[in-house]
């Protein structure tokens, strides 16, 4: 089935098209890895689809329903958590919101259902040992992981992760690339996941998209990692490099590495 169709679609803001002509088939199960320069729209395609952005032209469908009526099947982690570190909320707390969000209601006392769920979605992102600890006492990784669980806990069809890895250490970084390894070989969700560094999350990439307010490419690995591909975007510094099995692609400043 497919998760995401996206024919012709322009995106707006007003009169300005953030993104323009965009036309691509995600189907479910799949893991797209979207790349593109600072300002390409990647973080206005997402919030499109999660129906947080309503202005665009064109058909987009997720699960065959428009994306506001796809609420429901969605869970989306912006890149800037909204929590207020002040409150001094335990991880599990801030994993049954996610729940109770959900089902459109608020308790000062937390269910004990929606208690046991949280449980679960952080023993699942390998937090069991910080269930009880305050948020804004976690490391950058571990507050990743626990937002992670946090959208996991209402079982989304789709998964929208807006630079899931920035502002992580390089062992962060591999922690939370090994749980989206994770949920993608153990739930089956279909993700969407945009990115600077491919680094660690190329393994589970079926699908890579270049956006720089157009498509650029879009394909597999193989097909949208090359050498003229990659220029086009990020200029001539720009390159892929093929050692054996293995494909370097250097962007300036940003090392994307992949291969099969």
């Amino acid at each position: 089935m497919e998760a995401v169709l996206a024919e012709n679609v322009d995106i707006l803001y007003g009169s300005y098209k953030a993104v323009e002509g965009l036309n691509f088939k995600l189907d479910e199960g799949e893991t797209l890895l979207l790349l593109g320069p600072n300002g390409a729209g990647k973080t206005t395609l997402l919030r499109t689809i999660a129906g947080f952005h309503r202005q665009y032209r064109g058909k987009l469908s997720i699960f065959g329903k428009e994306p506001v009526d796809a609420r429901e099947l969605i869970s989306y982690v912006p890149q800037s958590h909204s929590l207020n570190e002040v409150v001094p909320l335990k991880a599990i707390e801030v994993v049954s919101v996610g729940t109770i969000y959900k089902e459109g209601f608020f308790h000062f006392r937390f269910p004990k259902d929606a208690l046991k769920k949280a449980r679960e979605a952080l023993n699942f992102v390998g937090l069991k040992n910080g269930i009880y600890k305050p948020f804004n006492k976690l490391s950058g990784g571990q507050k990743q992981r626990v937002l992670l669980a946090r959208a996991l806990i209402s079982n989304p069809k789709l998964l929208l992760l807006d630079e899931p890895l920035s502002a992580l250490d390089p062992s962060a970084r591999a922690e939370v690339a090994t749980i989206l390894g994770k949920i993608k070989k153990e739930k089956s969700l279909t993700m969407i996941i945009t990115t600077h560094d491919i680094n660690p999350l190329i393994e589970i990439g079926d699908k890579i998209m270049l956006l720089n307010k157009k498509l650029i490419a879009f394909g597999s690995p193989e097909e949208v990692l090359r050498d003229e591909v990659i220029k086009s975007v990020y200029g001539p510094l720009a390159r892929a490099i093929k050692i054996e099995s293995r494909l370097y692609c250097i962007t300036g400043d940003v090392h994307l590495r992949g291969g099969r």
